[in-house]
């Protein structure tokens, strides 16, 4: 009964204080959002000021940043390299938050993200240290490549080989090729009785 009621207070406390840094980052949007209604001329001041105080609340200050000031493409960028440059750990949380509040100006925030973050695009179990090392990709089997053997295909005449119309011999000019001599089908006799003679 000790163990059980240990968790339950190590689980309350825990859950106590996600839910007061939450209530946290609310408030402090709230206050950034009365900032920078007061005075938009500041945002990117307010912006570095509050991400440099609380970077896990850097979404929230930026969104709350934008909808207050009505930001256009340029403003929203500016606003995302201030964040980012304030929180680099939250650089792509920052600009992810900033393109759901303004998805018009994604050009910007992707050139803003190409600056400050260059390596942002790459996978990441990435093999290589350096991305501009170039992987050497080795050569696909061909089911067709037999070691020891020599060339494997289709045998001259056959069925997929060369045809079965013969160049003619090649001197000097041009190839001749000479065409095929079809002869007519003979069909035998089937019975004794097509060829009954009889007498007139």
């Amino acid at each position: 009964m000790k163990s059980t009621s240990r968790l339950l207070i190590l689980a309350a406390a825990a859950l106590g204080a996600h839910a007061a840094s939450a209530a946290d980052c609310v408030e402090l949007s709230v206050s950034v959002k009365h900032a920078v209604s007061a005075d938009a001329s500041k945002v990117l001041e307010v912006v570095e000021k509050q991400v440099a105080a609380s970077p896990d609340c850097a979404c929230e200050i930026v969104k709350a940043a934008i909808s207050a000031s009505e930001a256009d493409a340029k403003t929203v960028a500016a606003i995302v390299e201030v964040a980012g440059t304030s929180a680099p750990d939250q650089v792509r949380m920052v600009a992810q938050c900033a393109v759901a509040v303004a998805p018009d100006s994604i050009n910007e925030v992707q050139m803003v993200m190409a600056r400050i973050d260059p390596g942002s695009g790459e996978p990441v179990m990435s093999d290589s240290k350096d991305p501009k090392t170039p992987v050497e990709v080795k050569p696909a089997w061909n089911p067709l490549d037999f070691p020891g053997q020599g060339p494997v295909g289709p045998t001259p005449g056959g069925p997929g080989g060369n045809g079965l119309i013969p160049l003619g011999p090649s001197t000097d000019g041009p190839i001749q090729i000479v065409p095929p001599v079809i002869l007519p089908p003979v069909t035998p006799p089937s019975t004794y009785t097509d060829f009954y003679y009889m007498p007139s």
